[in-house]
């Protein structure tokens, strides 16, 4: 009976480690779910102040919340233009320096998607127009 615990126990913790290596390795290579990059001539403060202040003609309805390590948390909720309900949520970092680099990483999507519903595009043209940011070029 101990051997047969052991066994399942084993099964499952295997089970569990191949899914979670999966997950993570889907979030390090290309595709929607892949860390993204832009470049901006703001300062860390002005990039700060934007976020901060959403207005009626962003591109989505969101909140930008600082967390309790230091990280940013940006949680989009709302497609302005189509009234279409998200639940998107990024882990937003800002590096300063001779451009501010903005790095967002996909987290979650509303009842476990896996990756964004919307468009990389429309997040291009939400940071073009919040931040004046342009997509960092990837040496490949």
């Amino acid at each position: 009976m101990w051997i047969s615990l052991a066994l399942a126990l084993l099964l499952v913790g295997g089970i569990f480690w191949v899914l979670r290596k999966k997950e993570l390795d889907r979030r390090k290579g290309d595709g929607p779910c892949a860390p993204l990059e832009y470049r901006t001539p703001l300062a860390f403060d002005e990039c700060l102040d934007r976020l901060r202040d959403p207005g009626p003609r962003d591109l989505f309805r969101y909140t930008c919340r600082r967390e309790r390590d230091g990280s940013f948390t940006l949680h989009f909720t709302t497609h302005q233009p189509t009234n279409q309900p998200l639940d998107t949520l990024y882990s937003l970092r800002l590096d300063s320096g001779k451009q501010t680099i903005v790095t967002l990483i996909f987290l979650r999507e509303a009842f476990g998607y896996g990756e964004p519903v919307f468009p990389r595009e429309l997040l291009d043209q939400f940071l073009l127009e919040k931040l004046e940011a342009q997509p960092a070029q990837t040496e490949k």
